[in-house]
């Protein structure tokens, strides 16, 4: 079972990973297009913020879950060395706690702010591309983020009772 979850979550980090690079690779398209098009003919490409904007939301959103997942965040650890590793251990759940906890509420007013972009219709300013969608998936990524970070702290929590503190 866990060798079928560490599979798992290994495809899944890759695929979230590969669409990341795709959005950041075609928003380097659109930049140099925009550019050449720009200086080069005179004619900037219409709707250009719009598209950038989505195509960075999905490269940052794809990564999120992935950096979790593998627990890449950024931490500094300036008193680490005052502190017994049992203390370090509960700390450092405390405080994946309290990110589950505000990542879960950010997914949960994401939605609510995805419901409200459909009943109004709102647009993208240039290619009035429905914002539902986007917001919709920022939502669900931040949720499942929550989730990831909620189920980690409960798994160390439960190989800490076994004597593994890590």
């Amino acid at each position: 079972m866990k060798h079928t979850l560490q599979r798992a979550s290994h495809w899944l980090a890759r695929i979230c990973l590969i669409l990341s690079a795709t959005s950041l690779m075609l928003l380097m398209f659109l930049t140099v297009a925009e550019v050449i098009a720009r200086y080069g003919f005179n004619a900037p490409i219409f709707g250009r913020q719009d598209l950038a904007q989505i195509l960075l939301a999905c490269s940052i959103f794809f990564a999120v879950p992935v950096v979790t997942l593998r627990n890449q965040q950024i931490d500094v650890d300036l008193l680490d060395f005052l502190f017994s590793s049992r203390f370090a251990f509960w700390r450092d759940r405390a405080i994946q706690a309290l990110t589950a906890t505000s990542l879960l509420t950010m997914g949960v007013w994401l939605f609510e702010r995805t419901e409200k972009a459909l009943s109004r219709g709102s647009a993208t300013e240039l290619l009035f591309l429905p914002k539902y969608p986007i917001i919709g998936f920022i939502a669900f990524m931040v949720f499942v983020t929550g989730l990831l970070v909620a189920l980690r702290c409960v798994y160390q929590i439960f190989q800490a009772r076994r004597g593994d503190y890590e």
